[in-house]
């Protein structure tokens, strides 16, 4: 938002002078010093027309009462560690099944991250022009400023409905049963991810700064843990270590490279799917957007952080991928459903290690996950009960 710059100066998408809700803070001074600015260029004439303000004018950054606490390194793990929950530990087996090939998945997997950078895009563009917390919210009320609370009644059902990430509370209840080996029901399941939503819940409306420090370490863990498979593979190609399997003693099979495009399905509507899948796997690049009045430095730190996120989510998902596919045989992943990573882990490292601790970690992985997902969402949630108030 450099005043020497003159191309960001003014706004992609120009502010009404109607109220907008109280959306966009215009102060006195700045009323002022725009029409003495329009006297100064004619002699009158063109205080009729539709004044172009300064976008900094128009939309001044506000800061959370709780200050500006969050940093690039705490900003990239609120972005990583939103986009790296469980979708990488579950989702390619259920599109591998889908598309029927290791060729397709991986190009679904690349095709992917290049219609989410185009999304990417468009966030970081209202994100810099608008450096607030709230995200979508505050977009489309300035976007649509009326009908008034239109936008942000949209904003708060989805927030509310569709606002907490349940698919990863309850893979994290799958993982934890798996690890314990104990045998998941219905109830077991829907409790134990019960209490993970309300523990997460309870330390970030308590302990507000200890929280932040933990989704750190978690978005860590989990980045490393993607990392760490990556390099079990790669031991695996390059030394083909025989492994034990139940009672039986086997090889690694390498079969899924022979045949790379064998089996794959090209219809519509089962590529369609399976993208969506890829999606839900890349979503949370814009988690940043919901909390910038507690960033420091927004629009840098906003750029810089989303665009790092989306290279290192592409490149850990493509090279996770690949270890599966270089480990367990296709028939298998396809059989394996959200589990494939704990089969990975299982067939590398054994009983002990590779399904009881590493699973843990995955179960770990989509805590994380939700802990992101909750710091943000609160912020929204805030912003809309402000909304209504004022």
């Amino acid at each position: 938002m450099s005043s020497n710059s003159e191309p960001e100066q003014q706004p992609l998408l120009q502010a009404a002078d109607s109220d907008h809700g109280g959306l966009v803070r215009r102060t006195a001074g700045s009323k002022r010093d725009s029409l003495e600015s329009s006297r100064s260029l004619s002699d009158g004439s063109l205080l009729s027309q539709p004044h172009h303000g300064r976008l900094e004018d128009d939309v001044l950054p506000e800061e959370s009462v709780l200050g500006r606490n969050i940093g690039w390194k705490s900003a990239y793990i609120i972005a990583i560690s939103r986009v790296i929950g469980s979708g990488i530990f579950a989702v390619p087996g259920v599109i591998l099944k889908s598309v029927g090939s290791v060729g397709l998945t991986l190009v679904l997997w690349v095709l992917g991250a290049v219609v989410v950078a185009c999304g990417l895009a468009v966030s970081l563009e209202y994100g810099c022009m608008l450096p607030r917390s709230g995200g979508e919210k505050v977009y489309l009320e300035f976007t649509y400023p009326r009908p008034r609370f239109l936008a942000s009644t949209i904003v708060a059902v989805q927030a509310v409905l569709l606002g907490f990430t349940a698919s990863n509370c309850i893979i994290f209840s799958q993982y934890v049963h798996y690890a314990l080996d104990l045998e998941p029901t219905d109830f077991s399941k829907k409790f134990l991810a019960l209490v993970l939503l309300t523990v997460i819940t309870v330390i970030h409306s308590v302990w507000y700064k200890a929280g932040i420090r933990i989704q750190n370490f978690l978005g860590w863990v989990k980045v490393g843990l993607v990392i760490f498979m990556v390099f079990a593979a790669l031991y695996v190609v390059i030394f083909q270590p025989a492994q034990t399997v139940g009672n039986s003693f086997q090889t690694r099979d390498q079969s899924a490279w022979d045949t790379l495009w064998e089996g794959s399905d090209w219809s519509f509507g089962t590529l369609s799917t399976s993208l969506f899948k890829v999606f839900y796997s890349y979503a949370g690049l814009s988690n940043l957007n919901n909390v910038l009045n507690e960033v420091k430095d927004p629009v840098r730190t906003l750029k810089s952080v989303s665009i790092t996120a989306l290279v290192t989510a592409c490149l850990l998902y493509l090279l996770a991928n690949v270890a599966y596919f270089a480990v367990v045989p296709i028939e298998e992943i396809k059989e394996s459903g959200q589990l494939i990573s704990a089969l990975f882990f299982e067939r590398t490292f054994g009983v002990n290690v590779g399904r009881r601790i590493l699973p843990l970690a995955v179960a770990l992985s989509a805590g994380g996950n939700v802990m992101v997902v909750t710091f943000a969402l609160v912020s929204i949630v805030l912003l809309l009960f402000l909304t209504r108030v004022n």
